[in-house]
């Protein structure tokens, strides 16, 4: 395919935006004072997504649980599949930017039912009608509509509201927001080592990307991102489930984004990473640390372990875009140009 240029896709102006729009959200007038005093009297607080906000989901459940709450992640689908043993004092704050996937619609009804609270992330514009949610739900919204099915400012909106209701919790649980949008700003000025990057490992068999404990969801992220965009061969894993059987897979002509910061998994993402280097992988490394020998650094702002995952992702967020471009696919539209994916997918409800 012919390639193109990353500044032709949607995704490219979101990826943009993303400082401005969190420095707005710093200060908009979301009810995140009366979410917080929802979580923070609940028994237990769900977290729940898929997806992209799946991952979201797992943010949330550090940064609440960061504040003293027991807060734990859950897929929407198992939410509502295979419930737990829900009660009217537990919470449930469901992440679902256009409001459309079917099992975040029903896990708002399964608590709903139960008459537990509910808090509710959304975009600006979203398919769900405050009218047909049920009574009492507070409804935190991040931006408008992504126009690309790669999202990218909708995650981080999402995740840095959930990061203000922590902070409302406990001032002293997550670190500086105000930090935030400017981290984010920095981190796009790394757009040129990225593209270099995408250009490096445009041919390579598999990428994989890797993240201990807060940075798990770095990992799962940037594989959704580069899957979505790029439509290439892309894994993502905890650093300790990888060494536990998937590392067997790996090949030398597979590259590696590794995610860390000063925390509890640094030096066993350093020893991935060394692995990983020995069967001959490129490796790079986003974080704020120094590199280990022999690997690519993408250095992001300290923001801290909590807020890590807000700054970390926009490195594999244009890596996504940029690798989508070498390869001349369209990222913006979920693979509907082609026509037998397509039907199949119609075939599907998400």
């Amino acid at each position: 395919m012919t390639g193109r240029r990353i500044e032709e896709y949607r995704l490219y102006e979101a990826i943009q935006r993303q400082p401005k729009e969190l420095a707005r959200l710093l200060t908009a007038s979301e009810p995140v004072d009366i979410a917080a005093d929802v979580l923070g009297a609940a028994r237990r607080v769900f977290c729940i997504g898929i997806g992209t906000s799946w991952n979201a989901a797992c943010v949330a459940a550090d940064l609440l649980a960061r504040a003293g709450i027991d807060a734990r992640a859950w897929s929407s689908a198992d939410f509502v599949q295979y419930p737990p043993a829900f009660t009217r004092d537990d919470a449930a704050v469901v992440f679902s930017h256009t409001g459309t996937k079917q099992f975040s619609r029903a896990a708002i009804d399964v608590a709903g039912a139960k008459r537990s609270p509910i808090v509710l992330v959304t975009s600006t514009e979203s398919a769900i009608e405050g009218g047909s949610l049920p009574m009492g739900t507070t409804v935190l919204r991040t931006v408008a509509r992504e126009q690309s099915a790669m999202f990218t400012v909708s995650h981080t909106a999402a995740m840095f509201l959930m990061a203000r209701v922590a902070h409302t919790v406990l001032p002293t649980a997550v670190g500086d927001l105000e930090a935030i949008p400017y981290a984010v700003e920095a981190t796009l000025g790394l757009e040129a080592d990225i593209e270099a990057l995408a250009h490096q490992w445009h041919g390579k068999r598999m990428l994989i990307a890797l993240g201990a404990g807060p940075h798990e969801p770095s990992a799962h992220e940037a594989a959704i991102k580069i899957a979505e965009a790029a439509r290439r061969q892309v894994r993502g894993h905890a650093v300790e489930q990888f060494l536990h059987g998937p590392q067997v897979q790996t090949r030398e002509s597979d590259a590696v984004l590794a995610f860390a910061g000063a925390d509890a998994g640094h030096e066993r993402t350093c020893e991935a990473a060394a692995f990983v280097h020995r069967l001959g992988c490129e490796v790079a490394w986003v974080s704020p640390e120094p590199a280990p020998d022999h690997t690519l650094h993408l250095r992001v702002p300290n923001v801290g372990e909590a807020l890590a995952p807000l700054v970390e992702i926009v490195p594999a967020q244009l890596l996504a875009g940029h690798l989508a471009a070498i390869e001349g696919v369209e990222a913006d539209n979920f693979r509907r140009d082609d026509a037998a994916f397509g039907a199949a997918r119609a075939a599907i409800d998400l």
